[in-house]
C-alpha cells in the first residue's frame, strides 16, 4: 500500500505540472522522484549489508537450568542504518529477540540471551528475521536467516539424600578378579599377551608405552542389571504441565537412571514401545536422558501388557524399578508373577489422588506389601530427594499400608 501511495504521489505531481504548467510543480515532481529513488536504493543496499552471527554455548540443558545464545548483528556498510528490527521465532518458551535499534556505519550490536528452561523436549532456535529501511521511512525490507539448530532440554533430576539399599547382588558377593574367559564391563588390570588371547583384548596404549603386547584383564561384576519401567499409558496420568503425574514420573525415572549409572550400575529402560538395552556409563545416561526429554504419556498399551511383553528381558536376580501412577490390578498381578521368578521388584508409585484423579493408592500399597514389594510414594508438591530413603521407602510394609489407610 505504501508503494502504491508513492507511485500515486509521483504521478499526481507530474500531472499537476503538465496540466497547470507550473514550473514549481516540475521541481516538486523531480524532488519526489529523487527522494523515492534514494529511499528505495538505500533500503535495498541496507538489507544486503547486514551480517548475523549466532552461537550457542551448549545444545543440551535441563529443566530448571539455563540455555544461553549469543547473537550479533553487523552493519558492513559505511553508511548508518537509522532503524533496524530483529525478531526470532524460537520454539523454546521465553527464548527470543524482538527489539529495534539504530546501527552506525561498520558497527555491531550483540546480545546474550539467557533463558531458563521450564519444560523438557526438543526445540528449534528458529529463524532470525531482520527488517530495515531508509531514513525517511518510505520503504522497508526484511531478510530471514534460517536456522535448523535444535536444543534438547532434559528432564529435571534430583539427588537422593539417604538412598536405601537396592537389591541386586549376584551370588558370590564381591568382584571376582583374575583370568575371566570373556569380556565384562569392568576392566581390572593389564598383563602380557598370551597366544590364546583374542586380539580384541589388546590394550594398545599400554602396549605402545611398554613396547610389548599387553591385554586387558576383566573382573566379574557382582551386581545385576537394574531396569527402569516407566508407565506412559494415556489413561492413568492426571494434571497439566509441571504439576502432572507425567512430569513427576519422568523426573523420577530420570533421577533413578542417573543415580544408578553414577554408581556404575548397569541400567536398562522400558516403556510402552521404547526399550534401551541395559548398559552403563555416560553414554547410557545420555541415551536415557535424550529419550526421557521427548516421551509423552500418549500410549495405548497398559502397564500390565508392557510388563507381560517385556518380562523375558528381566533375568533372575535383576532389579525392576516401576514408576507409575496406575492403580490397576492387572500390572500388580504381573509383578507378583515376575517376583516368583526371582526378579527383585520395587515401585515408585505416583499418588494420582494428589493430582486430582480421585482414586487412592491404599489397595495398590496393600497388594504390593503382601508380595513383599517395596513401594516409594510420590505425592504432589513433596520434594523427591528423599524418595529412596529408608524413611520414605516402605521398609515396614504393613505399617505403611495402615498409615496410608489413615490418610
Amino acid at each position: 500500500m505504501k508503494t502504491i501511495g508513492l507511485l500515486a504521489l509521483c504521478t499526481g505531481t507530474f500531472l499537476a505540472a503538465l496540466i497547470g504548467g507550473w514550473s514549481v510543480m516540475y521541481h516538486v515532481a523531480y524532488v519526489t522522484v529523487l527522494l523515492v529513488a534514494v529511499a528505495a536504493g538505500w533500503t535495498m543496499i541496507g538489507v544486503r549489508t547486514i551480517a548475523v552471527e549466532r552461537r550457542t554455548r551448549a545444545q543440551r540443558a535441563e529443566v530448571g537450568g539455563y540455555f544461553e545464545e549469543w547473537v550479533a548483528v553487523d552493519n558492513t556498510w559505511r553508511l548508518p542504518k537509522p532503524w533496524v528490527e530483529v525478531q526470532t521465532d524460537s520454539t523454546l518458551s521465553g527464548h527470543g529477540i524482538q527489539r529495534g535499534f539504530s546501527l552506525g556505519g561498520g558497527a555491531r550490536r550483540s546480545w546474550t540471551l539467557r533463558t531458563q528452561c521450564a519444560t523438557r523436549g526438543k526445540f528449534t532456535l528458529g529463524n532470525l528475521t531482520i527488517t530495515t529501511g531508509d531514513p525517511f521511512g518510505l520503504f522497508q525490507r526484511s531478510v530471514r536467516y534460517p536456522s535448523q539448530e535444535t536444543i534438547v532440554v532434559y528432564p529435571q533430576t534430583v539427588d537422593f539424600t539417604t538412598p536405601a539399599r537396592i537389591p541386586g547382588d549376584l551370588p558370590g558377593g564381591a568382584r571376582s578378579s583374575g583370568h575371566v574367559p570373556y569380556v565384562t564391563p569392568t576392566a581390572a588390570s593389564v598383563r602380557e599377551y598370551a597366544p590364546s588371547d583374542p586380539f580384541g583384548r589388546i590394550h594398545w596404549p599400554s602396549s605402545a608405552r611398554l613396547g610389548r603386547l599387553m591385554v586387558k584383564e576383566f573382573e566379574l561384576d557382582p551386581f545385576s542389571d537394574i531396569w527402569i519401567v516407566l508407565d506412559l499409558n494415556r489413561y492413568v496420568h492426571y494434571g497439566r504441565g509441571a504439576e502432572s503425574t507425567e512430569e513427576y514420573a519422568v523426573t523420577v525415572a530420570a533421577s533413578l537412571g542417573k543415580h544408578f549409572l553414577m554408581q556404575n550400575r548397569c541400567v536398562g529402560f522400558v516403556s510402552q514401545n521404547e526399550v534401551i538395552q541395559a548398559d552403563r556409563g555416560s553414554r547410557q545416561l545420555t541415551k536415557l536422558m535424550e529419550l526421557l526429554a521427548v516421551v509423552r504419556a500418549d500410549r495405548w498399551l497398559t502397564l500390565g501388557q508392557t510388563l507381560s511383553g517385556e518380562s523375558l528381558r528381566f533375568n533372575r536376580f535383576s532389579t525392576l524399578f516401576i514408576v507409575t501412577p496406575s492403580s490397576d490390578a492387572e500390572w500388580i498381578h504381573v509383578c507378583q508373577h515376575i517376583t516368583q521368578r526371582g526378579v527383585n521388584v520395587m515401585v515408585a508409585l505416583i499418588e494420582s489422588a494428589t493430582f486430582g484423579s480421585g482414586s487412592g493408592s491404599i489397595e495398590v500399597v496393600g497388594s504390593l506389601a503382601a508380595s513383599n514389594v517395596p513401594v516409594f510414594l510420590v505425592k504432589r508438591g513433596e520434594p523427591l530427594d528423599r524418595l529412596l530413603s529408608e524413611q520414605a521407602g516402605l521398609v515396614d510394609q504393613p505399617a505403611m499400608a495402615a498409615g496410608a489407610h489413615g490418610d
